[in-house]
């Protein structure tokens, strides 16, 4: 028999019987908030597209610089700025309480 010319059948019990008192499964909502999505959604769209090519592209000042159609000052200024706005995003969720390393 082969598998992708073969009618298909029904598997299992002709009627599946219903039971009345089965509890309705809901998703909660996550109560928590979403500072990563607050993050994001506060940046241009400029912003993003940078923080997209830098950091997950891998591409360099240059690249950005050319592939955005900007000046070099202006991605380098603007990865800097990124950059101080994260951090300062990731000391905040954490309370304030993270270490400084350098």
């Amino acid at each position: 028999m082969i598998a992708d010319t073969a009618p298909l059948g029904r598997i299992g019990p002709k009627s599946i019987p219903k039971k009345a008192d089965a509890p309705a499964l809901r998703l909660q909502n996550n109560q928590q908030p979403d500072r990563l999505g607050t993050f994001f959604s506060n940046l241009s769209w400029t912003d993003r597209q940078i923080l997209a090519l830098h950091f997950a592209e891998r591409l360099s000042a240059w690249e950005i610089h050319v592939v955005l159609n900007m000046s070099m000052s202006d991605v380098l200024c603007r990865v800097q700025r990124l950059r101080k706005l994260a951090r300062v995003s990731i000391e905040a969720s954490r309370g304030g309480a993270a270490p400084k390393l350098a």
